[in-house]
């Protein structure tokens, strides 16, 4: 298969799990006043959303070494999309979290199954590059929750905007015409016969755990800013509703030319010395968000936040599928991103905090990562 559909026809997969994801943060704005939302219930929302992408990485990443990569693909895109339609009807938000929850399981799902998928079908002095290019469609996703948040939740409202997006399940028939399974898995489910994942796992407890607290400070930080970011300007900086899908759309922008320098140089410079560079860049620009006074140095350092942050995802995806073996990646992988979910648990909690200690925590977290990824070996133009 070429490389440019492979990277495409899962990409658009990974642009709807983005925007289901990333819709949340303007969703707690939009129906906060008709589901009588208070600061309790939006956790509540949120705790529900991330419960579901824990346990679906989990759970998605080892059927996904059992069962075969394009078939948990599939199974997740279904999920995640039909739930997201059924929440449309949500009579109050108690059953939109119990909703939201079966939604987060097909998230979390598939985000480390494709990943794992991408990777291993591409040649190694390529394989970064198209991992960070897949991952770049989370910003694609990204713009296009902002724009349906403002073009669509202020014209047709929230409930029929997520009628709307439970269309993408259509998109399974494309998986399931247009793509292969992985040869890889294929090769080895041939070959391991009597193989115990659990034993080879535990050969690699360091590096998963090294990997695993990438993840987790990755996360807590991402979800910690930018969930909460639509309601923090407008608690703190006194932005209206309008006001703020615009900044969000505008800064989202950014995403894109990140991802896109991330893929360059992942194959030029490597994965650790780039992930390394960009955790501390995005731990920098979020300390000089904290102290922006104006409406332009806080949509530089939102720019700047979008660019670096959006980069350092694209690396972090590409290299930790590099680091285990076939027959335990889709279960490393999701392991991994299941860290990644306690950290966007957690994360969110920062929340009570204004945006200048939630901020400040936010990039220490991601200066601490910064030095934990340069302990992990580099695997750039390896064989895996």
């Amino acid at each position: 298969m070429k490389e440019g559909r492979l990277v495409l026809y899962t990409g658009l997969g990974w642009m709807f799990d983005a925007l289901d994801v990333l819709i949340l943060s303007y969703l707690l704005v939009a129906m906060s006043n008709e589901l009588k939302l208070d600061s309790q219930a939006k956790n509540w929302i949120v705790l529900a959303n991330n419960l579901g992408m824990l346990i679906g990485a989990m759970l998605f990443g080892r059927l996904a070494d059992r069962v075969g990569r394009k078939k948990v693909f599939m199974s997740t895109l279904l999920t995640y999309s039909i739930a997201t339609a059924i929440s449309a009807f949500a009579r109050n938000w108690q059953e939109f979290a119990v909703i939201r929850f079966f939604v987060g399981l097909g998230l979390g799902g598939e985000l480390p199954v494709v990943a794992t998928y991408v990777s291993e079908n591409s040649p190694p002095e390529r394989r970064g590059r198209n991992v960070v290019l897949l991952e770049s469609f989370w910003s694609l996703g990204a713009i296009l929750a902002a724009a349906i948040s403002l073009f669509l939740f202020t014209t047709i409202g929230w409930r029929s905007s997520l009628l709307l997006m439970g269309a993408t399940a259509f998109y399974v028939f494309v998986i399931r015409f247009t793509l292969p399974e992985s040869q890889r898995w294929l090769e080895l489910r041939e070959q391991r016969g009597g193989l115990f994942e659990t034993r080879i796992i535990g050969e690699f407890v360091r590096r998963l755990t090294l990997v695993g607290a990438v993840w987790f400070l990755l996360a807590f930080g991402y979800y910690g800013a930018f969930l909460w970011l639509p309601t923090m300007l407008v608690r703190e900086r006194g932005f209206t509703q309008v006001g703020t899908y615009e900044f969000m759309f505008l800064t989202t922008l950014a995403q894109l030319p990140g991802y896109f320098s991330a893929a360059y140089l992942v194959e030029k410079a490597g994965r650790r010395p780039v992930g390394s560079l960009y955790f501390a860049l995005s731990a920098l620009s979020a300390a000089f968000f904290i102290s922006s006074n104006s409406y332009a140095e806080l949509l530089l350092w939102a720019l700047a936040l979008n660019f670096f942050n959006l980069g350092v995802w694209g690396v972090v995806y590409a290299y930790t599928p590099e680091l285990f073996p076939t027959s335990v990646r889709g279960i490393a992988t999701g392991l991994a991103g299941s860290a990644a979910r306690i950290g966007m648990i957690l994360g969110p909690l920062l929340y009570p905090l204004y945006a200048s200690t939630a901020l400040l925590i936010i990039a220490i977290a991601w200066l601490v990562a910064s030095a934990l990824i340069l302990l992990l070996p580099e695997t750039r133009g390896r064989v895996v």
